[in-house]
């Protein structure tokens, strides 16, 4: 069935598009920055130079401090992140990027503004500007 593109029986609502336009981003990825997923990516994307705490991590991603922990327990492990006690408190951790996470970081923003010039090629740039412009409104607020 090579070629064969299955279409939804129904017109495609928001997520379906998105899901479907993140599709097709994850297979880039894959491609381009195989060692980090876009999960992982969001985590990653986060850390300033001077680090954050996990549990501020946590905050900034919108995620629980246990899934956090489990996403910074996987980066560590790639070694794009390091963990260390954090100086104000011996309970807390911090975590910073490393070499590697940046080499990844830089992989992961290539496909990304690849996708970004493709798409804007496919739409115009125009339509691809104000798409963007609102899809920020919306998810901004």
């Amino acid at each position: 069935m090579a070629g064969f593109k299955r279409l939804p029986a129904a017109r495609p609502h928001l997520p379906m598009l998105m899901g479907m336009v993140f599709g097709r981003l994850r297979a880039r990825l894959a491609v381009d920055a195989p060692a980090l997923r876009p999960s992982q990516l969001r985590v990653l994307e986060w850390l300033p130079p001077e680090g954050l705490t996990i549990s501020v991590l946590a905050e900034c991603t919108e995620m629980t401090t246990q899934g956090c922990g489990q996403f910074v327990r996987q980066l560590e492990a790639l070694g794009m992140v390091d963990v260390a006690v954090a100086d104000h408190d011996a309970r807390a951790r911090v975590v910073r990027v490393t070499e590697a996470g940046r080499d990844a970081l830089a992989r992961a923003g290539a496909v990304l503004a690849a996708c970004d010039e493709a798409w804007a090629a496919q739409v115009g740039p125009e339509r691809w500007r104000v798409f963007r412009e609102v899809l920020e409104e919306v998810a901004l607020g």
